[in-house]
């Protein structure tokens, strides 16, 4: 296991990132800050016994979403920080996951103090809500068209 022999200083902060966005700006930063190609981080992710793909390295800093756990994991190591390091990226990718604010924010008063539910789910619950509403009107439409049939029936019989 390595860390830089320069210390850290200017290397970002992941705890100061109150969104998914910032946290990927941070994870830009800690690549501008380690001086190193994504290739290089490649090569010494593997060599602490991550898999992580170049590619995937910078596929994940140019979205605005939280790259997976393991990802940002090795990213970090891959950078040159040691595991406590990983593990403070990690806690700080977590607390955006579940919504939580920074630990630097004051305290919220306790009508907010619950986690922000994730946008993906928001946008589940507006289809499951779309599709139970598309379920009624259908329904609805086979019991008016029942309820015509039997009418027809009755009116036939009074004929006869």
């Amino acid at each position: 296991m390595s860390t830089r022999s320069d210390g850290l200083a200017g290397c970002p902060d992941p705890a100061a990132a109150h969104t998914d966005a910032e946290f990927v700006a941070a994870l830009r930063r800690l690549k501008a800050w380690s001086g190193r190609s994504y290739r290089d981080i490649q090569s010494h992710a593997q060599r602490v016994g991550h898999h992580l793909p170049y590619s995937t390295a910078a596929g994940m800093l140019k979205r605005r979403t939280l790259p997976r756990e393991e990802t940002v994991t090795a990213f970090v190591l891959g950078c040159g920080l040691d595991e406590q390091a990983a593990a403070a990226w990690s806690a700080a990718r977590k607390r955006l996951d579940m919504g939580v604010p920074p630990e630097s924010e004051p305290e919220p008063e306790l009508d907010s103090a619950r986690p922000r539910p994730r946008r993906r789910w928001r946008a589940a619950a507006v289809a499951a809500v779309a599709t139970m509403a598309a379920a009624l009107v259908i329904v609805a439409n086979v019991d008016q068209t029942e309820d015509v049939v039997v009418q027809s029936d009755v009116h036939a019989r009074v004929l006869d």
